[in-house]
């Protein structure tokens, strides 16, 4: 039964939307943990049905939300009506900018009528002890996309005194040119309400759209990603040292491959011959291995499940990336930012993916395309079968031992500024006086 909010005692509360994946609720719960030792009470509300379905699907997320503690509340806005009525609103939302369409009286008029009452229906859905206490300071996270729709601004109108970060649903490095020098203000603005929480200023610059993320009331943090804090991974860390150095008593090879299923950036071909040719490389090199398959959160039903008969040393798994990675012997990632989840616990990453032939979301650098991962150098590249084997063969003379690793300078200001991410939060924090 969800607990009422007393009305003569103020409570501090923080409130999670979620409403694409995992990863949005992957981002945020390192701060969210912070705030449940400073005796916030913690709700988190999905918006969407495939949401709540990724992060049952995720362990470390869904053990998050399902330990027993009177301080944490899930809610569940996701059904069909809901979420059309999500699309619908936004839908028109949209169009009414584009169009301009508040430029004419009596469309903007209608328009307003027919906003209130998609607001008047996505507030029901909304925690009723949050309502009847709406004019409280809380704490609302949401991911930065939410921006363009209108329930954020429904949820501002409504909760004038709290305040609103929006997080990436992801830590990839959206930034493309590592060396040049980002501009960033010295210091937060931690007097505003609204608050942009990135990896890095690089990130920004990329992702820019000079509309609402440029909005100078919504003040840019750029605080690194908090799962890659020393304190967030201390335990991971430790664990995967000790898995490391239990090579010599073992039989087996444990490995991981990172998926990525067809569609946007690889067609459903390449991605079979991916899959057969990771396998099959694997096989010849290793002869006794256990191969643990962590699929993209999209990738629902692939070529991984047709092979499953023919090698039963394969096993599909739901763990989060960083509790795999930490009892693996080395990792090969189809091109993702799980390779930087790898790469913080010690654990070698070989990155099978060709960035000429599959170029969407690549870097183009010269005459050519490289990736993110391995501008950073945090992976190993392997372009090609041949290459793969190359690699594999390399880690097992050396022991599965990082090496040849020389990670670039952005990216260690990326991991320093997550080591010092809850500091920046706590001056927001108690900066309105709300720990």
């Amino acid at each position: 039964m969800r607990e009422k909010l007393s009305k003569n005692k103020k409570e501090k509360v923080a409130v999670a939307f979620i409403s694409g994946s995992a990863g949005e609720l992957d981002w945020m719960m390192p701060i969210l943990d912070f705030l449940q030792n400073k005796q916030f009470k913690i709700k988190i509300i999905f918006l969407t049905r495939h949401s709540f379905k990724s992060v049952k699907q995720n362990k470390m997320c869904n053990d998050f939300i399902s330990k027993k503690n009177s301080n944490l509340e899930v809610v569940l806005c996701g059904e069909p009506f809901f979420e059309k009525i999500e699309r619908i609103s936004y839908l028109s939302f949209r169009l009414f900018l584009k169009l301009k369409l508040n430029n004419f009286l009596l469309i903007r008029n209608l328009y307003f009528i027919y906003d209130q009452l998609f607001k008047y229906l996505f507030m029901k859905k909304i925690p009723k002890d949050l309502l009847n206490l709406k004019d409280e300071k809380y704490l609302f996270f949401s991911e930065f996309p939410s921006l363009r729709r209108p329930r954020d601004l429904w949820i501002k109108e409504t909760f004038k005194k709290s305040l609103f970060f929006y997080c990436p649903h992801s830590p990839h490095i959206y930034a493309e040119d590592l060396d040049k020098k980002y501009l960033e203000p010295d210091l937060v603005d931690t007097r505003k309400k609204n608050f942009l929480l990135m990896g890095h200023p690089g990130d920004f610059f990329i992702l820019n759209d000079e509309k609402e993320l440029a909005n100078p009331n919504l003040e840019k943090v750029f605080m690194g990603h908090p799962k890659y804090s020393n304190k967030w991974l201390s335990i991971l860390q430790n664990k995967a040292k000790k898995f490391h150095s239990s090579l010599p008593i073992r039989k087996k090879i444990n490995i991981l491959v990172i998926s990525r299923g067809y569609g946007s950036y690889l067609d459903e071909i390449s991605h079979n011959n991916l899959v057969e040719t990771t396998i099959k490389t694997i096989h010849e090199s290793i002869p006794n291995y256990n191969l643990f398959v962590k699929k993209h959160p999209r990738e629902i039903f692939s070529h991984w499940d047709f092979i499953l008969k023919d090698y039963p040393s394969i096993q599909i798994v739901n763990d989060h990336i960083l509790e795999l990675a930490a009892n693996v012997d080395f990792v090969v990632s189809f091109w993702g930012s799980g390779a930087m989840d790898c790469f913080s616990l010690g654990t070698p990453v070989i990155e099978y993916w060709d960035p000429n032939k599959y170029s969407k979301g690549q870097v183009f650098e010269k005459d050519s395309y490289n990736t993110i991962y391995r501008k950073l150098g945090i992976v190993l590249a392997a372009n090609s079968q041949k290459e793969l084997k190359t690699r594999i063969s390399e880690l097992v003379s050396n022991n599965f031992k990082l090496t040849s690793y020389e990670s670039h300078p952005f990216f260690e200001d990326l991991v320093d500024r997550s080591n010092k991410w809850d500091k920046t939060m706590e001056k927001i924090f108690l900066s309105h006086n709300i720990i």
